[in-house]
């Protein structure tokens, strides 16, 4: 997958943004269902509300930085605040798997697939600019 997204990517993104906001407390409240127990039985209480919240609004705002810009804005430390919550791989993969039924139940079953398609390409090129800060300095 390219580091930046397709000039239809950014098209669909910059036209279904102000939609999708709208929706933002719907979207997180379904993934919240989705990642609901995944860390198992002693999972910390908020944990899987916390992950949607953020993962949502990573997928926001690089959208946002996508529809504008053409490119990714991956705050610095996002990686390492990630880590802190306790947001790591297996919760970007189930947010990632459930992202185009959420949008579809959230947005109604007439959007189009190309559409909820470039959502999910935002998504995971958003993932793919999260890297742990210790890939990222050099060996000692």
């Amino acid at each position: 997958m390219s580091t930046s997204p397709s000039e239809r990517t950014r098209s669909l993104l910059a036209g279904s943004l102000a939609l999708v906001r709208r929706h933002t407390d719907e979207i997180i409240s379904h993934m919240e269902a989705h990642l609901r127990g995944i860390d198992g039985p002693g999972e910390r209480f908020g944990q899987s509300e916390v992950a949607a919240m953020m993962l949502t609004q990573l997928l926001i705002d690089q959208a946002a930085a996508m529809a504008d810009q053409g490119s990714l804005r991956i705050p610095s430390g996002l990686g390492a605040e990630h880590r802190a919550l306790d947001i790591v791989g297996r919760h970007y993969s189930r947010f990632g798997d459930a992202l185009v039924p959420v949008l579809k139940d959230v947005l109604g079953p007439g959007v189009p697939a190309d559409l909820t398609a470039a959502w999910g390409d935002a998504f995971w090129l958003a993932v793919q600019a999260i890297e742990p800060e210790s890939e990222l300095q050099p060996a000692a």
